[in-house]
């Protein structure tokens, strides 16, 4: 009718999915597109309207950009001069900090998704439309997909998301326009990975000004990764020419200990011997010194924050307690749950304590990041996590009857009415779950701190929705920011099928089992020359066990059930899949033992069925490639052997 061209991308769900799955793909997808939409600028593709297909799949309308994508033209000219390139890379960071600022991540940030145009304008397409399937096929899977050649480090090896992969991204990409190839360009998708979580990346040759921020934006920690406002600096000084020294302004280092950046205890500390509460144990940010004095934190009379229809109450008796207080309350070993259990170095003088990180797991199913020495005190379905010497508080709440839009939920006056000196920072739609908003605010509490407080509300299903709070002293923001991140990323929901319905009587006990027996889910791997399945012969032996072949069970034994998970580990009974000694020999054993997010632990399951170690490059195997019953698992080298291919069941 408008008489204009456009451009029409259909979602097409991957194969196999449920009805339940590609209804989950289809609000997935329209969140995108709904999102994307409310972007205004210069370098993003715009949106235009969502149709319906027959079959009820979305089709997104966008606007119609005659041009070639920047992969064609280095596949056609070869790499370009660092000055294009220069232009390229702040058009496409403009385009990113301006998605970043509304919660959206790209996720998939390469050549290919470069868009030059004939008029000269350059645009970033496929803004979130891609990550929709993606997410659904991460539930589905539990592999990591995207670009191995261009994604970040931290979703490979942890599947975190966030704006300092984007960066990493365009870092990659910058790369290979100078370059001709992105740094890990390898010929697989598994060689490529494998070398993205081992190797240094590599020094460009043809970066000439480009260098520093390549240099930059390429750091694998992404606390150590340069931030965009640097970038931006990096970029301009390059395309006007300018040799001026631009100061690189990394990422301010976090308390928080980032995933994977500790040593792992020598002696794990179980469920039954979880270390007392020690005043110096936590902290997120800077703050008074070791002399604060032991408070309880008032908010403001009947402190209350919103959540998801219900209201998330912080009582204001003495919570002290020590220990858990109320049923569904475990708290799992760090190491064991890949989460680094020794804190950091303090980054400044009067800055308190790191943070020590555990995970809780709940007896309702869900499981979240939390400080290890914190108080944990349990309210109906909200489970609080105190400070022992301090104001910062961790809340999570659950509700089985979620508002239908978070945003307006956050939106009243709740949360205004309960804070002193309350002010709304921030208020946004944000890419979570199902759907999602964070509220951000200031205020002072009684004690005359100031506060500031981050709160997520999201639904995960139909009928159940969670909310997330962080509070931190206003000295400690940043990192507390920081802290946000980390336990909104580490967040698992309950399944629709697990838990239990924790129970009102107070029971001060750390549950070292579930007051239900949980779901058992999962899926069996079947070796298909032997027809016989991955096998554990002792699944709740504490010590390391070998992995064997055998019959495959009808009944879905636990011991026969694997999870593979996105950040590459392949878990039994919250333990993981493992290469002996970290050995990249061939006939090293495979064994299942305490989880440790390193590549030895991290596994694909590849399109020629193969299970391949991210750190050896090798694939699981029989001793002697048996397929008789007991057969033992090792790794070998990869080749085309039906007794190297595994299928799920």
């Amino acid at each position: 009718m408008l008489q204009r061209d456009v451009a029409i991308k259909e979602i097409v769900p991957p194969p196999g999915l449920t009805d339940q799955a590609r209804q989950e793909l289809r609000i997935r997808s329209l969140r995108e597109a709904r999102a994307i939409a409310q972007l205004d600028h210069a370098n993003v593709v715009r949106v235009f309207d969502v149709l319906l297909g027959v079959d009820g799949d979305p089709q997104i309308v966008m606007e119609y950009v005659p041009s070639r994508s920047l992969h064609d033209t280095i596949t056609t000219e070869g790499p370009i001069p660092p000055v294009r390139a220069a232009a390229i890379g702040l058009a496409v960071l403009g385009a990113l900090r301006a998605a970043h600022r509304a919660g959206i991540m790209h996720r998939d940030v390469k050549p290919a998704n470069i868009l030059v145009g004939t008029d000269g304008r350059i645009v970033l397409t496929d803004f979130g439309l891609a990550t929709a399937v993606e997410d659904v096929n991460l539930t589905l899977t539990g592999v990591v997909l995207g670009s191995p050649a261009y994604v970040s480090p931290e979703r490979a090896m942890r599947g975190t998301v966030g704006p300092e992969g984007d960066l990493w991204s365009l870092g990659a990409t910058l790369y290979a326009a100078v370059e001709g190839q992105s740094p890990y360009a390898r010929p697989s998708s598994l060689m490529s990975l494998t070398a993205l979580v081992t190797e240094p990346p590599p020094t460009a040759q043809r970066a000439g000004p480009l260098a520093p921020v390549l240099a930059g934006l390429l750091q694998k920690e992404p606390a150590e990764r340069m931030d965009a406002e640097t970038a931006e600096q990096l970029l301009r000084a390059a395309l006007h020419g300018t040799s001026k020294s631009v100061a690189v302004t990394r990422r301010p280092v976090p308390a928080v200990p980032q995933p994977g950046a500790a040593e792992t205890a020598p002696h794990p500390v179980g469920v039954h011997d979880v270390p007392p509460p020690s005043a110096g144990a936590t902290a997120d940010g800077a703050g008074p010194g070791p002399a604060r004095r032991r408070r309880t934190l008032l908010l403001g009379g009947a402190a209350v924050l919103v959540a998801l229809g219900l209201a998330i109450g912080i009582p204001l008796a003495n919570r002290r307690q020590s220990g858990v207080t109320g049923s569904g309350a475990e708290l799992v070993d760090a190491t064991a749950a890949g989460v680094p259990s020794t804190p950091s170095a303090a980054s400044t003088a009067g800055a308190l304590p790191p943070i020590s990180w555990s995970v809780y797991r709940d007896d309702t199913g869900f499981t979240v990041p939390a400080p290890r020495d914190w108080q944990v005190v349990r309210h109906g379905q909200q489970v609080e996590f105190h400070e022992p010497d301090g104001e910062r508080m961790l809340v999570v709440t659950a509700t089985d009857s979620p508002h239908s839009d978070p945003v307006a939920e956050l939106s009243g006056p709740t949360v205004s009415e309960r804070y002193r000196d309350y002010r709304r920072v921030d208020l946004l739609a944000v890419n979570y779950q199902l759907k999602a908003a964070d509220l951000e605010w200031v205020f002072r509490s009684d004690a005359g701190t100031a506060m500031h407080a981050r709160q997520r509300t999201f639904t995960t299903a139909k009928r159940k929705g969670y909310s997330i709070a962080w509070l931190t002293p206003e000295a400690g923001w940043p990192a507390g920011a920081e802290a946000f991140r980390k336990v909104t990323a580490g967040f698992r929901a309950a399944s629709a099928v697990g838990g239990a319905t924790p129970s009102a009587k107070p029971d001060p006990r750390l549950s070292s089992t579930p007051s239900a027996p949980p779901a058992r889910s999962g899926y069996q791997l079947v070796g298909v020359a032997s027809n016989r399945c991955l096998d554990i012969s002792a699944p709740d032996s504490p010590d390391p066990v070998r992995l064997q072949l055998s019959d495959c069970r009808d009944d879905r034994a636990r011991n026969q059930l694997w999870a593979m998970r996105p950040d590459g580990s392949v878990q039994l009974g919250g333990r993981c899949l493992d290469v002996l000694g970290a050995s990249s020999e061939a006939g090293a054993a495979i064994q299942l033992t305490t989880c440790n997010t390193t590549p030895a632990q991290q596994f694909t399951l590849n399109e020629g069925r193969q299970l391949v170690n991210a750190h050896s490059g090798m694939c699981l195997g029989t001793v002697g490639q048996s397929t008789a019953n007991g057969a033992l698992i090792e790794q070998r080298s990869c080749s085309a052997s039906s007794h190297l291919q595994w299928t799920r069941k």
